[in-house]
């Protein structure tokens, strides 16, 4: 009976892989709509794996606080809710319905709001992460990669310093590790 419920849980495992598999090609889809200016092709519901905690985020909760604390804020909500790093969309869609004042990012249009929101988390990078599928995330949540940037900084070098590890440093994949303080992130 043992081997069948472990047998049973790789099943829903290889299911969970490929539903975030199938959701990634879903927002490419989506990001594909985007820049040719259509509509797109997927609701945001069905972009969230199937059983996934659905988060709401309350009208005018960011009203008059900073960008990089209304975007942690929202991702902690995430990291609590076991949904993990979020996309730029989802985090642009988050501030439009928390009530942040967008046009603190660009008097432009959304796409134009996006890419500023973009460019500010980039230069954040003490706070967070952009993951190799373009989602983004908080540093603390990976502390293997803050240790290697520590000893980047520890050495005083502008580059990259070697880890040991067949990365190169920091620009190879970032995988979560445990981290007791706070609930690793899924997806």
């Amino acid at each position: 009976m043992e081997h069948i419920q472990k047998t049973i849980d790789q099943a829903n495992e290889k299911i969970r892989q490929l539903e975030v598999e199938i959701i990634s090609h879903k927002r490419l889809v989506n990001q594909l709509c985007a820049f040719a200016k259509l509509e797109p092709q997927y609701a945001d519901e069905s972009l969230q794996p199937e059983g996934a905690a659905q988060l709401t985020v309350k009208r005018n909760s960011f009203f008059g606080q900073p960008l990089s604390t209304c975007v942690r804020g929202f991702l902690e909500m995430r990291g609590k809710a076991k949904l993990g790093p979020a996309s730029l969309d989802e985090i642009f869609g988050a501030l439009k319905t928390g009530g942040f004042d967008l046009e603190q990012i660009s008097t432009k249009s959304d796409s134009e709001q996006k890419r500023g929101l973009a460019i500010t988390l980039g230069k954040n990078s003490v706070m967070f992460i952009r993951l190799p599928n373009d989602d983004w995330g908080l540093v603390d949540w990976y502390p293997g990669y803050k240790d290697k940037r520590r000893k980047k900084v520890e050495n005083g070098t502008g580059k990259e310093e070697s880890t040991g590890d067949d990365t190169g440093g920091v620009s190879g994949s970032v995988e979560p590790e445990a981290n007791p303080q706070e609930e690793p992130p899924t997806q």
